[in-house]
C-alpha cells in the first residue's frame, strides 16, 4: 500500500493576513453556531399563500405542480419549461395552477424557499470541523453532502442562476447560498490555521474562490452542458475535496 503523506505545517506570518480585520483566527461563529433563524429566507420571495392554511388535498395539488416544475426545470431550464407543460406533467389544469401561485417565477421563488430553509439551512447547523490535517473524512462528507443536495435540486439552482441576472430577489437567494457554503469554508480555514497550517490564506477570500469553483463545477457537471466532461459522481467528490483540503493543508 501507499505510505500516507503527512502533512506539514505552513505557518504565515505571526499575526498575518487572516482577514480584512485582520481578527485572530475563531472569531466568527461556526457554522455549527448558527441559527436557522439567522439563516431565514426572504419573507418577500414568494407571495404564495401559507400551505399550512391548505387543505391535504390542496397540498397534494401544490406538491404536485412544484414536483413537476422541478423536474422539468432540470430537464428543460426555466425559460424552455411553460406553465402548460408544468399542469401537464402534473396531472392539473392551468386555472388549478393560479390557485397556488401567480406565475412560474413564483412557483420558482417558492421553490427556492423552501430548498434554503428545508434543505440548505439544517444541513449546517450540527456541522463539525477538521479535527486534523489527516481528516480526509470531513472534506469528503461535507463534499458529499453538498453534491447530493446540489445535483438533486440542480433544476431549481440553475433557474434561480439564470433569474439572477436580472432580478434582484433571485440574487438574493443565489447570494444566501453561496454565503452558506462560505460560510462553512472560511470556518475550515479558521480551523486549519489555528492547526498550525494555512497562516497565509485569507479565510473569506479563500472561502469565496472555493465556494464558487465548487459551484462552478457541479453546474457545468451535473448540469448536462455540452462540455464533453465525464465525470461520475465519485470522482467529482473526490475531486473536489482534493482541492479543498489541499488548499488548507497542502497536502
Amino acid at each position: 500500500p501507499v505510505a500516507r503523506q503527512r502533512c506539514s505545517r505552513r505557518r504565515g506570518p505571526r499575526g498575518g493576513d487572516r482577514g480584512r480585520s485582520g481578527s485572530a483566527a475563531g472569531s466568527r461563529p461556526r457554522p455549527a453556531e448558527r441559527t436557522a433563524a439567522s439563516r431565514r429566507p426572504d419573507p418577500g420571495l414568494s407571495t404564495v399563500p401559507d400551505p399550512g392554511n391548505l387543505s391535504a388535498k390542496g397540498r397534494q395539488t401544490r406538491e404536485a405542480i412544484a414536483q413537476a416544475a422541478r423536474t422539468l426545470f432540470a430537464e428543460r431550464g426555466f425559460h424552455g419549461t411553460t406553465l402548460s407543460d408544468i399542469t401537464s406533467a402534473a396531472g392539473r389544469s392551468p386555472a388549478v395552477f393560479y390557485r397556488y401561485y401567480t406565475d412560474k417565477e413564483d412557483l420558482l421563488a417558492a421553490l427556492a424557499e423552501s430548498f434554503l430553509h428545508d434543505v440548505v439551512t439544517p444541513s449546517g447547523l450540527r456541522l463539525a470541523l477538521p479535527t486534523s490535517a489527516d481528516d480526509d473524512a470531513f472534506f469528503t462528507t461535507v463534499v458529499s453532502g453538498y453534491w447530493t443536495m446540489f445535483t438533486q435540486n440542480i433544476g431549481i439552482m440553475i433557474a434561480v442562476a439564470q433569474l439572477a441576472a436580472t432580478q434582484s430577489r433571485f440574487a438574493e437567494v443565489q447570494n444566501e447560498f453561496r454565503r452558506f457554503g462560505m460560510d462553512i469554508i472560511a470556518a475550515s480555514v479558521r480551523r486549519a490555521q489555528e492547526q498550525g497550517y494555512g497562516g497565509e490564506l485569507n479565510p473569506e477570500w479563500t472561502a469565496a474562490a472555493i465556494a464558487l469553483l465548487f459551484e462552478n463545477f457541479t453546474t457545468v457537471v451535473a448540469g448536462n452542458s455540452e462540455l464533453g466532461l465525464n465525470i461520475d459522481d465519485e470522482n467529482a467528490i473526490a475531486t473536489l475535496s482534493r482541492i479543498w483540503k489541499k488548499t488548507l493543508y497542502g497536502c
